[in-house]
């Protein structure tokens, strides 16, 4: 096709939107996993376009998922998040099914790219809930630092907007252990430095000051092995009681110190 001599039967079958193409493609000879000149596989290709009905047939018949891009060190997870967290992606809620279809075939959560980001970090900077829930329940950490040391807090914490969503923010502290607010260059979030965000940074710069008991350091570092989905099979195998004081109660996590009152005012007073 003119204008395509650049891409592979595959990639052209993604991009015209001839999926079904696919299985006949591969029994005439088109490897699976052969790269266009971007460097990108045609599952890169589909799960960067978000096309469902694309990632969905490939996968089936094979596609590696945790195949990288050769520069940017991309996986098709990757490039699914980072396309649903876009501005686009925000407004239409598009791209939740492609991200879940990539994770129950197996994608890695923890695999960085170039900039030693996983797919957490890029959620947690556009603040997209759906897909950071999604990715905690299939075992993300929200401890892991880019090459730059910034965790994913520090990306949700980076934009304003974000602090809005309270439920969010808890979530990710109840899973944060040590604390760490700043990045490689001591840097705190930007957010946290406008005048009205004061009394959370006042907030979250006393509890990282804290020292944890022993008892709740044991506590969050098993939360964090039996993290996502993982938890409910350690339910079966624990005590009630002991399991709801590791899972559900907050007291001995960073989320207890956040008042949800107070973030509420500063917001209403922000506006």
């Amino acid at each position: 096709m003119f204008g395509h001599h650049d891409h592979h039967p595959l990639h052209l079958a993604v991009t015209i939107g001839c999926h079904h193409l696919i299985p006949d493609l591969l029994k005439r000879g088109a490897k699976i996993n052969d790269r266009a000149e971007a460097n990108q596989t045609a599952l890169h290709l589909a799960s960067e376009t978000l096309n469902q009905e694309a990632i969905k047939m490939l996968l089936r018949c094979g596609a590696k998922v945790n195949c990288t891009t050769l520069m940017t060190k991309q996986t098709a997870l990757h490039l699914a998040v980072h396309c649903s967290s876009s501005k686009a992606g925000l407004v239409l809620a598009a791209g939740g099914k492609c991200v879940e279809l990539l994770l129950l075939h197996g994608a890695n959560v923890h695999m960085k790219d170039w900039e030693g980001q996983e797919a957490i970090h890029r959620a947690c900077q556009s603040g997209r809930e759906d897909i950071i829930n999604l990715l905690l329940d299939y075992g993300a950490d929200v401890n892991s630092l880019t090459w730059r040391e910034e965790s994913p807090l520090f990306l949700f914490l980076e934009r304003a907007i974000n602090l809005r969503k309270v439920h969010v923010l808890k979530k990710l502290l109840s899973l944060s252990y040590p604390l760490k607010l700043t990045n490689g260059e001591g840097r705190l979030p930007r957010a946290l430095g406008h005048p009205c965000w004061e009394p959370l940074k006042g907030l979250l710069l006393q509890a990282s000051s804290e020292v944890w008991s022993l008892q709740d350091i044991c506590k969050f570092n098993i939360r964090k092995i039996y993290g996502g989905n993982s938890r409910y099979w350690l339910k079966r195998r624990i005590p009630t009681q002991l399991w709801d004081s590791i899972f559900i109660s907050q007291q001995f996590s960073y989320a207890s110190k956040i008042n949800d009152l107070t973030v509420c005012n500063v917001h209403t007073s922000q506006e």
